[in-house]
């Protein structure tokens, strides 16, 4: 069916989707609340949905235990792109915290 090296290419292909798919969600939350806070907690919270789903989603198509630690690492990635956003956004409010005393 598949050789090893091309499920390695369609799990980094499904990291891409998932963390694309994660910022995406959070622009859209950002679009609408004007709230970098909630978009950076949305991708926070994606971050353990696809994580899950990559875990399923490896434990299936490889058919091993191990397998599972795609979707702790997708989740791992997710983690730290949530934690950059929220640095940002702190970023953001003491910029406009000091153009406002100026």
């Amino acid at each position: 069916m598949f050789k090893r090296g091309d499920l390695l290419n369609i799990f980094i292909v499904a990291y891409v989707v998932f963390i694309v798919t994660a910022n995406l969600i959070g622009l859209l939350i950002f679009k609408k609340s004007r709230n970098l806070y909630l978009a950076a907690l949305v991708i926070f919270i994606l971050a353990g949905v696809f994580g899950v789903i990559g875990v399923v989603w490896a434990v299936v198509v490889f058919e091993d235990g191990f397998s599972a630690f795609f979707g702790f690492n997708l989740a791992s990635y997710l983690f730290y792109n949530s934690i950059l956003v929220l640095f940002l956004a702190l970023v953001v409010s003491i910029i406009k915290k000091v153009k406002k005393h100026w």
